[in-house]
């Protein structure tokens, strides 16, 4: 753009300058034309009429010889007679571009002598040299100008774009029904909107046969594992098979115990994640509820040598379904009294920070390598793989967690430090 309006700018300097000396050169011509008839028509004698020819055009009257015979008063100010204008039948003549003063002139001959022609271009100079800062100005600031409205227009052109990447940045699991409407956007961008809602539909329909294959299988294990159960209770009520048999009964019991479990924590992770569940929240107290959920954990921490400790921010409340909070911090106080070693506390806080609730669980246990924080609340992940079930859980206890907290608008992050301990945390809006 700076180097059109360059262009532009030079164009437009030559031809105002050729405009002007052209302008400059028909008034002395017509000066030249009206002084010559006043002379040799007219018969007009040599005095100061002949001076009347307009602003900044002065005249000269000599002989052939060179004597002045009438002269404009500024003359001999603005051009001394030893100024080399040639005296040749029609010759022009101008001074250099670096003189004080600026004269284009004319002569020519006439039945008494010579006449010379004077045009100051002092005015004519003025314009041009304003002229010319002006477009070294316009050129200095066109860069800036161009960048600042580039700047805007893409601005403007890509704010289509920003409003229908916030609109599908907002869509997660539990709005998978929700479509783009078109209308607000420009006509171009229907494709795009038309192509983002057939994805949604795509990823609604395939989340939905997971969440339902997730749902059947666990139904469909529930059944068989419960009547395994039973054959084993059955078995190990007889009393009256070999003690190894006895033993292998008492741990295929166990296992399918946790089988059950396992079971039932998928069961309840595909209530969480249909599209189609909601909750009815109400409005909570927080210091009831985490007194609520510390309850049931205090004989466990005792016979593991851990204390519990939990504050509040009084009068704190929030909207959420009491029952599902209380399972999520269950999870959460379970995980950390597991890990706190003897001796050390495990803290259950309900606090208010600037325009959020936090209901967060802390404990000094081992901490979380870097490698495995990033993808706890994935199902089936466990801070150590190699423990075993008498020591650990299957790994969908923080993915219940993640859905309990994303069922009532909260965000579910976790913060650890290896040797230093692990804080747990749902925020929540303040109500």
């Amino acid at each position: 753009m700076s180097a059109v309006v360059g262009g532009a700018g030079l164009y437009l300097h030559t031809s105002m300058t050729h405009a002007v000396y052209a302008q400059v050169n028909r008034d002395l011509l017509e000066s030249a034309r009206l002084t010559l008839h006043r002379l040799e028509e007219d018969k007009m004698e040599p005095d100061k009429e002949l001076l009347d020819l307009g602003d900044n055009v002065f005249l000269r009257l000599t002989t052939p010889a060179g004597k002045v015979v009438l002269e404009s008063p500024e003359w001999a100010h603005l051009l001394p007679r030893k100024a080399p204008v040639p005296m040749e039948n029609w010759s022009w003549w101008e001074s250099p571009l670096k003189e004080p003063v600026r004269l284009k002139i004319v002569t020519f001959r006439y039945q008494g002598g010579w006449i010379q022609l004077a045009r100051d271009m002092h005015p004519e100079e003025r314009v041009l040299k304003v002229f010319r800062k002006s477009l070294w100005a316009l050129l200095a600031i066109i860069p800036f100008v161009s960048a600042a409205l580039g700047f805007t227009l893409i601005s403007l052109g890509l704010s289509p774009l920003e409003r229908l990447r916030s609109k599908t940045g907002g869509i997660g699991p539990e709005t998978l029904k929700s479509r783009i409407d078109p209308s607000p956007f420009p006509r171009e961008l229907d494709p795009l909107v038309e192509t983002v809602n057939r994805a949604l539909d795509r990823l609604e329909s395939g989340f939905t046969r997971l969440s339902e294959l997730n749902s059947d299988l666990a139904h469909e294990m529930r059944t068989p594992v419960h009547a395994m159960r039973l054959e084993c209770e059955s078995l190990l009520s007889s009393r009256d098979l070999p003690e190894p048999l006895m033993d292998q009964l008492a741990a295929m019991m166990d296992t399918l115990g946790h089988m059950g479990a396992v079971i039932e924590q998928m069961l309840v992770l595909a209530r969480f994640e249909d599209p189609s569940n909601s909750i009815t929240p109400m409005l909570l107290q927080a210091e009831t509820l985490i007194r609520a959920a510390v309850a049931p954990y205090e004989s466990l921490a005792e016979e593991r040598g851990v204390a519990i400790e939990w504050t509040s921010t009084p009068g704190l409340t929030l909207m959420g379904d009491a029952t599902l909070l209380k399972r999520a911090l269950h999870n959460l106080l379970a995980n950390a009294i597991r890990h706190a070693p003897g001796g050390s506390v495990v803290r259950l806080s309900a606090l208010q920070e600037g325009d959020a609730a936090i209901l967060a669980v802390s404990d000094h246990g081992e901490g979380i390598p870097a490698n495995v924080l990033n993808q706890l609340g994935r199902r089936f992940v466990r801070q150590d793989a190699s423990r075993n079930r008498q020591g650990g859980g299957a790994g969908l206890g923080l993915a219940i967690v993640q859905g309990i907290a994303r069922l009532h608008g909260a965000h579910f992050h976790i913060e650890s430090e290896e040797g230093t301990g692990t804080v747990a945390q749902i925020t929540f809006p303040v109500t």
